[in-house]
């Protein structure tokens, strides 16, 4: 298992499930804080970190700083 709380590249996605690794970046972080087991992890494993959309959304409730 591989944690972190940034994102992964796509490259290290691809490297994490060809090499059996449980890849937690922060979106799967936030879930797994919430509660969830890390078997629901692995099922999402290498799903991606969300769309533009969502990562705009994201940094707009989390960030430090207001939005500009």
């Amino acid at each position: 298992m591989f944690v972190t709380t940034t994102r992964f590249s796509r490259p290290s996605e691809k490297f994490a499930l060809q090499h059996g690794i449980l890849a937690v970046h922060r979106d799967h972080l936030g879930v797994w804080n919430g509660g969830a087991s890390l078997m629901s992890l692995a099922e999402i494993n290498g799903a991606g970190q969300g769309n533009a959309r969502h990562r705009t959304r994201w940094k707009q409730a989390y960030s430090e700083y207001p939005p500009v």
